[in-house]
Parts: C-alpha cells; sequence; structure tokens
C-alpha cells in the first residue's frame, strides 16, 4: 500500500477562505477515486492510503486536487511525504514523518 501524508500551512484569513471550497471539492473527488485503500482528515493534515502508486498518481495529478496544487500559492504552501506501508498508520506516525519534510 502506498501512503501519502500531507499538512498545508495556510498564509492568511484570505488564504483560509480560498482554501474551504478547495478542501470540500478535494474531499468530494477521494469519495470517488479508484484505489483508495482509507482516508483521514486532521485539521490541515490529510493522510490517504492506496492500493498502488499508480491510483495515487491518478488522484493527485487529476480533478479538484489537481486543481489545488495548482492554486496552492493563493492559500499557503503545503508539504508531503509518500511512503510503502503494510497496515494503515496512525497520525503520529505520519505526522513525525513531516516533521522531518520543510515547507
Amino acid at each position: 500500500m502506498i501512503v501519502t501524508a500531507t499538512q498545508i500551512e495556510i498564509k492568511s484569513i484570505i488564504g483560509f477562505f480560498h482554501f474551504i471550497p478547495i478542501v470540500r471539492n478535494v474531499k468530494i473527488q477521494l469519495t470517488n477515486a479508484d484505489g483508495l485503500v482509507f482516508q483521514k482528515l486532521k485539521g490541515f493534515r490529510t493522510l490517504t492510503g492506496w492500493e498502488n502508486k499508480e491510483a495515487m498518481k491518478a488522484f493527485r495529478n487529476n480533478g479538484y486536487h489537481l486543481d489545488a496544487m495548482k492554486n496552492l500559492k493563493k492559500v499557503g504552501k503545503a508539504k508531503s511525504i509518500t511512503w510503502e506501508a503494510h497496515t494503515e498508520p496512525h497520525w503520529q506516525e505520519a505526522i513525525e514523518k513531516l516533521r522531518g519534510v520543510q515547507f
């Protein structure tokens, strides 16, 4: 399984207002994503599991998520990390991995 953790840092109140419809649309896209094993959303962090790298990339590079990446500068900045796992990780593991990545 491929796991991706992402964290968004909002730059301003205006960025927050741009973020709200973006995250709503990405959540809609997630509900219909092929190959999604699990999803967790917590504040400005996401944790997703995918059957394989191709499924993860198909989600990442299309639809609302692609639009979100293109418009990230209006919101703030992001960091993410992807790894292989045999089981669904706990939030603490994802947070530890994200600490090693810079915005």
